[in-house]
């Protein structure tokens, strides 16, 4: 294993006319290596500390906290004439969407294709340097507090070293891809990261999955719901992690027991007194708003478990997903996630409806895996 000690030049950009003139270069290029630094341990939004884009030679470095109009880089990022390359981005979108309010598009995600590429699931940023460029990367700088200034001269090194050797990593792990004809494959997977992560901000998407959710009566799903929706209200509006306004387990406890009066919600569990003081008001019109209600105004009960019984069923699918992991030269997880096997497992056992809303059902996997698998341990449904 080598380290490098090569210079490159690293450019700090502070300015919207220096913005502005970077970004109309990169707009004439095919590919650029994009990476940001942020802080997210007391707010609900990331805090935005720097961003990194390369070609492969240069690193520039953004310094949010003096740029005003970022017009240029916004059009830059969905420029579908130009490649954004990451490297475990889901974070990244999540900064992009909330300074330049757009998801970068067309991207590419060197996470994903590596589980294609070599096989190997969730693979690190060092890791993948040192397999691919032979390079042993220092992390020291992993935990600096992006947001002061002025940077050190480490930290900014650290910063573009990281997409110089990303755009140095991605043609040689397109090349790998073509020649296992995976490429579309690993770009299907990097929209539907996209897609993902649109989902995962949305809280009727997700209120659901609270844990034991399924316990609760429609009643206090009802409850639930409109609790959970609210919460992401609240901690957007405070700026703070969803966990400060209220912990899942306090939102299951006050759907469970649906407290009317203030001694009550005391007793809810997780719920500090200050939680109890800024928001105990509004837990009472919630329920109070629940009360009010008919039963066939109420959510419906949501799927239990399935029993032991289907583990069974679960292991040979497991099994035949690796199987075919093994056949394809991929990663288990990159053939199928529980997240999809699992709603595949409970359509095969119990019947019903099978969701296909997940795009990942769609494309190369619903040919090669979904619909073998359906034809394999049961009936394939029309869609």
């Amino acid at each position: 294993m080598t380290t490098v000690d090569q210079s490159y030049d690293i450019v700090w950009v502070e300015t919207d006319a220096e913005l502005a003139s970077w970004c109309k270069y990169w707009s004439t290029l095919d590919v650029i290596a994009v990476d940001t630094e942020f802080l997210r341990r007391t707010t609900y939004y990331p805090i935005t500390g720097l961003i990194q884009i390369s070609e492969g030679e240069k690193a520039v470095l953004i310094d949010p906290q003096t740029i005003t109009e970022w017009a240029p880089l916004k059009s830059l990022m969905v420029d579908l004439s130009v490649i954004k390359v990451f490297h475990a981005c889901s974070e990244d979108l999540d900064v992009f969407d909330r300074l330049l309010g757009v998801l970068p598009t067309p991207f590419y995600d060197t996470q994903i294709g590596e589980a294609y590429a070599n096989g190997q699931w969730s693979v690190s940023y060092v890791k993948l340097i040192q397999s691919y460029l032979n390079i042993e990367v220092a992390k020291d700088e992993t935990r600096s507090d992006w947001t002061v200034r002025p940077l050190t001269e480490a930290q900014k090194r650290y910063a573009a070293l990281d997409v110089i050797y990303l755009a140095k990593v991605y043609p040689q792990q397109i090349e790998m891809l073509q020649k296992k004809a995976m490429l579309e494959w690993a770009l299907e997977d990097c929209d539907t990261l996209k897609w993902q992560y649109k989902q995962n901000g949305d809280p009727e998407a997700n209120w659901s999955n609270v844990k034991a959710a399924w316990r609760l009566s429609p009643k206090s799903l009802t409850l639930l719901r409109l609790l959970f929706i609210w919460r992401e209200e609240q901690a957007k509006l405070e700026n703070v992690p969803k966990g400060q306004v209220l912990k899942d387990r306090s939102l299951w406890a006050i759907a469970k027991f649906m407290p009317d009066h203030h001694k009550a919600i005391a007793k809810i569990e997780d719920l500090t007194g200050k939680q109890h003081r800024l928001y105990g008001d509004t837990i009472l019109e919630k329920v109070k708003v629940v009360q009010s209600l008919s039963g066939d105004e109420y959510q419906l009960m949501l799927p239990t478990p399935l029993p032991s019984q289907a583990g069974e069923l679960s292991k040979s699918i497991k099994s035949y997903i690796k199987q075919r992991s093994e056949e394809l030269g991929v990663a288990p997880e990159a053939v199928m996630k529980r997240k999809l096997l699992d709603p595949i497992v409970r359509y095969l056992y119990e019947g019903g409806e099978l969701d296909w809303s997940n795009p990942a059902m769609l494309g190369w996997r619903k040919d090669k895996i979904v619909e073998p698998i359906l034809s394999n341990f049961g009936e394939q449904p029309s869609n």
